[in-house]
């Protein structure tokens, strides 16, 4: 069943192409093997992750060898129709491997699937408005071998006030435990002539 937004709520236009600010991102979660994750690159490249019990730091000028997973230079492109959302990931695992990643979201709260936004397995989500934030929450499904694993994944997208700063919030929660990511982008201005 579809479900329309209220007319009262703010429906927000995330249009743009936004690059990663890593500068404004972080991660933290329960997990010590996912504790070793890093972002890097995008606007301003350098230390990223700053854990708050202070146990792990990834400088994105000198990837470290404990990291076992950086994203680099992550830029975003979306496009929103009062129907759907597609957004196209581009960026680099662990400094070599380039990928992209596109996703089309159904703004009417019916069921999505598309790859995952890290390029790891299937998501299945809803989308839902909550004031002028967009919810998108489901399941990421990964088979390594003969081992399933199911990730619960909600991600909000909020936009700052002036439109320039684009902020997404992931949680993913397994058995192992829970990931969050805020990941900041800037709006990317078109050259001028």
């Amino acid at each position: 069943m579809a479900v329309i937004p209220p007319a009262a709520e703010k429906v927000v236009d995330f249009s743009g192409t936004w690059v990663l600010d890593p500068a404004h991102s972080e991660s933290w979660n329960t997990d010590p093997y996912i504790r070793k994750f890093g972002i890097s690159g995008g606007v301003s490249g350098g230390v990223v992750n700053d854990w708050p019990d202070g146990s792990a730091r990834v400088d994105g000028n000198s990837p470290s060898e404990e990291s076992l997973l950086q994203w680099m230079d992550l830029s975003m492109l979306i496009i929103q129709t009062d129907r759907e959302m597609q957004t196209t990931r581009q960026f680099l695992v662990n400094g070599k491997e380039e990928r992209t990643i596109v996703q089309k979201f159904t703004l009417d709260g019916s069921q999505c699937i598309n790859i995952a936004s890290d390029g790891r397995g299937e998501f299945v989500s809803r989308t839902r408005w909550n004031k002028d934030k967009l919810t998108n929450s489901g399941t990421q499904v990964m088979t390594t071998g003969k081992v399933r694993t199911e990730i619960s994944v909600q991600e909000d997208y909020s936009l700052s006030q002036n439109g320039k700063r684009l902020t997404i919030r992931t949680r993913s929660v397994t058995p192992a435990g829970a990931t969050t990511l805020k990941l900041v982008y800037s709006r990317q201005l078109k050259p001028t002539r």
